[in-house]
């Protein structure tokens, strides 16, 4: 697959589904090389009937076939994108599709629960399947410059924010706090050893206490400017980067196509499983109005 065009099947027509279709086939494609053939809508309490059924139309608009089962998704395709909005039903998503021989790229969230997140890793390891995972804002352009100019000496800590929506299958942090907590940990790495969680009128702050000393916070915007960015404090310098939404996708996109031509993840599939944790410690805090929660990592 290193030259030729890659050939995708996207699963879930309710989000992500139609615009990465029209990214890769429209104005992305030349640049990641790359065609979606097949689509399979899965009902979802994310929209209408009727909403999904126009997604479907434009998808198909795209050249992109629509499918009713699972083997005909798979059937000729080189890797699956499940972009299944309700990330609730991820977990059952990747049982229809890990025996199938491909590799699968699963939307943010990776799932709505630490337990149902480690399940669904575990069913990926037991087929031979490679899965990855991400948030498309720990790919952004800014956050790579910042990270790849190491002049400024160690990250001593780090500040994110993103705007913090509510959904009632995918608590709290899950469904849109998570554009904070990725690039958190894209800049931190792994290793956070337990959060406070504080709420707001305006939207919830995390902090993170990482194994190492260091700190990481995350804050939800609920009302007001809903934005995204970060700040990361060097021993030398410290840095502040809006991020230019524009370009989020096409960046993220190009790492899932390195991951459908290697089938390695440019993220571990600990650190997805330790987000997940790190959302879930954090909810779990703002129920407790912010009393400290130690990071789940039971095997």
């Amino acid at each position: 697959m290193n030259s030729r065009e890659i050939k995708l099947g996207v699963v879930g027509l309710d989000g992500h589904g139609p615009i990465f279709a029209g990214e890769i086939n429209g104005g992305a494609a030349k640049t990641v090389n790359a065609k979606v053939v097949t689509a399979l809508p899965v009902p979802s309490v994310m929209i209408s009937e009727k909403q999904l059924k126009e997604n479907s139309e434009k998808t198909a608009a795209l050249g992109v076939r629509i499918v009713d089962t699972p083997d005909d998704l798979a059937a000729g395709v080189d890797g699956i994108l499940i972009l299944h909005d309700d990330g609730a039903e991820h977990l059952e998503l990747v049982k229809l599709f890990a025996d199938k021989g491909k590799p699968i790229f699963v939307d943010k969230p990776l799932e709505a629960s630490y337990a149902k997140a480690k399940k669904l890793l575990e069913t990926g390891e037991k087929n031979q399947c490679p899965i990855f995972s991400a948030s498309s804002l720990r790919f952004s352009r800014e956050l790579q410059k910042t990270l790849k100019n190491e002049s400024g000496g160690r990250i001593l800590s780090a500040l994110t924010w993103s705007p913090y929506r509510l959904k009632p299958t995918m608590p709290g942090w899950i469904y849109y706090g998570i554009h904070a907590v990725e690039p958190l940990f894209r800049i931190l790495g792994p290793g956070c050893e337990s959060v406070q969680c504080i709420p707001g009128r305006y939207g919830p702050v995390i902090i993170g206490t990482w194994r190492d000393g260091r700190t990481g916070i995350a804050k939800g915007t609920s009302e007001g400017f809903h934005g995204y960015g970060f700040t990361v404090w060097r021993e030398n310098i410290n840095e502040t980067r809006d991020i230019d939404v524009n370009h989020i996708y096409p960046e993220l996109l190009k790492k899932v196509m390195e991951f459908f031509r290697t089938g390695i993840s440019p993220v571990p599939i600990a650190e997805s499983l330790e987000v997940t944790a790190f959302m879930e410690a954090a909810n779990e805090s703002m129920r407790n109005a912010g009393k400290p929660e130690k990071i789940n990592r039971e095997t």
